[in-house]
C-alpha cells in the first residue's frame, strides 16, 4: 500500500501558486485521531480568495505553507486511535473544520467560531482537498444513512446558514428575504424548506436566473433584480408587509445597504457573507426603526448535531446544489467555475 498521496495546495504567498503536491500519507497519531479516505470536497469561495493571497487571507489565515486547502469535506473512515468510541472503521463521516481549543471562555460559552486559538483546516493547517486526512474525534460527525457521500460535503455550508438562523432565529409564520443567489443563499432556502417557513423570498440578479430556479424547487419565492423592485414584490404578496428577517449572503455593500431598507421596523438582519473591503453604510434607520443587525461567522459545533438531524429531511435536495463534478487534478476548472458564476457548487473527487 503506497505511503503517499496527492492534495491541492498553496504552494507560496501571492496570486495564484496552487497546484498538485505529493505527500505523506497521514497517521493515527494520538488516541483520540480518525483517518478518514476523503471521498468528496467542495470547492469554497475561501478556496478561491486563498488563491488569489487576498488581505483578508493573508490576514486572517496566514498558513505555514505550503498549506493543503479544502474544508468542506465527507469520506469514509479508514482507522481510528484507541481512545475513539463513538466511531469505527467504514463510517461515513464528515467534520467540523475549526479545531477549538475547548477551554477559552468563548468555547465554554458555545461560541467555537470565535474561539481565538482554533486554527481551521484548509485555512490554517492542512485541510481536506487530498486522499486522506486525520482529525480529531471531537470534530467529526456521522452522516445520516440516507445521505450520500456528495452530499455529505456541503454539511459545511449548510452549517453556516443554519448557524445564521441560530444567530436570527425565524418563526414559521415570519416573512423572509434572503439576498444573494449563490450556495449559501440557496442552502439557507433549503434550510428555511426544512423548518416548514412559510413565506421566504430570494433575491438575485439577472445573471442568477437558473440558481433562482432551484430556489423555487426549495420553496422560496425568487425575485431578479432589475426586473422586480423586491419590497413592492415582497409587499404585494404579503398583504404589504415588508420582511421581519433579512439574511444577507453576498457580502455585497449594495446588498448590506439593501437589506436595511428592506427590513421592516423592529425587524432584524443577520449578515452572513464577508464584504471584500471596509464600506461606509447609513446607520440612521436601524436607530429610527429599531432594526437589529447581527453578524453570522460560520457555526458553533453544536450547530453540527442541528445539521445531522436536518439533513434527514433535506439531504437528497442538498444534491440539487451540487452542479459539477471533478477529480482532483482539475481543480483549477473549479477555480474558474466558482469565479465565472457557471457553478453552483462543485465537488472535487479526490
Amino acid at each position: 500500500m503506497s505511503t503517499k498521496m496527492r492534495a491541492v495546495a498553496k504552494i507560496k504567498p501571492g496570486y495564484g501558486n496552487m497546484g498538485i503536491v505529493e505527500m505523506d500519507k497521514p497517521k493515527i497519531q494520538k488516541p483520540y485521531d480518525v483517518l478518514i479516505k476523503v471521498k468528496s470536497v467542495g470547492m469554497c469561495g475561501t478556496d478561491v480568495s486563498i488563491y488569489k493571497w487576498t488581505p483578508t487571507v493573508e490576514k486572517e489565515y496566514h498558513p505555514n505553507l505550503p498549506n493543503v486547502i479544502g474544508h468542506e469535506f465527507a469520506g469514509i473512515v479508514e482507522a481510528v486511535g484507541s481512545a475513539v468510541t463513538g466511531i469505527k472503521v467504514g463510517d461515513h463521516v464528515t467534520a467540523n473544520e475549526h479545531i477549538f481549543c475547548g477551554t477559552c471562555e468563548y468555547c465554554l460559552a458555545g461560541m467555537e467560531c470565535i474561539c481565538q486559538t482554533r486554527p481551521i483546516l484548509g485555512c490554517h493547517i492542512n485541510g481536506g482537498m487530498t486522499e486522506y486526512i486525520v482529525v480529531r474525534e471531537k470534530n467529526c460527525f456521522i452522516l445520516p444513512e440516507n445521505v450520500s457521500l456528495h452530499a455529505g460535503a456541503l454539511a459545511e455550508p449548510l452549517s453556516v446558514c443554519i448557524h445564521a438562523i441560530e444567530r436570527v432565529p425565524v418563526k414559521q409564520d415570519d416573512i423572509v428575504a434572503i439576498l444573494g443567489a449563490g450556495a449559501i443563499g440557496l442552502g439557507l432556502a433549503l434550510v428555511l424548506k426544512g423548518l416548514g417557513v412559510k413565506r421566504y423570498f430570494i433575491i438575485g440578479l439577472e445573471k442568477d436566473k437558473a440558481r433562482l430556479e432551484v430556489a423555487k424547487e426549495f420553496g422560496a419565492h425568487p425575485i431578479v433584480l432589475g426586473e422586480d423592485e423586491p419590497l413592492t414584490v415582497i409587499q404585494n404578496i404579503t398583504g404589504k408587509k415588508g420582511p421581519n428577517i433579512v439574511y444577507e449572503c453576498s457580502g455585497a455593500i449594495a446588498a448590506i445597504k439593501m437589506a436595511i431598507d428592506i427590513c421592516r421596523p423592529a425587524g432584524s438582519i443577520g449578515l452572513v457573507g464577508i464584504a471584500s473591503k471596509a464600506q461606509e453604510i447609513d446607520t440612521s434607520r436601524l436607530v429610527f426603526e429599531e432594526k437589529t443587525i447581527v453578524g453570522c461567522r460560520a457555526f458553533y459545533h453544536k450547530t453540527w448535531e442541528t445539521t445531522m438531524k436536518l439533513m434527514e429531511t433535506i439531504g437528497n435536495d442538498a444534491e440539487k446544489l451540487i452542479t459539477h463534478r471533478l477529480p482532483l487534478d482539475a481543480y483549477d476548472e473549479a477555480l474558474e467555475l466558482i469565479q465565472s458564476g457557471k457553478c453552483i457548487k462543485t465537488i472535487i473527487e479526490p
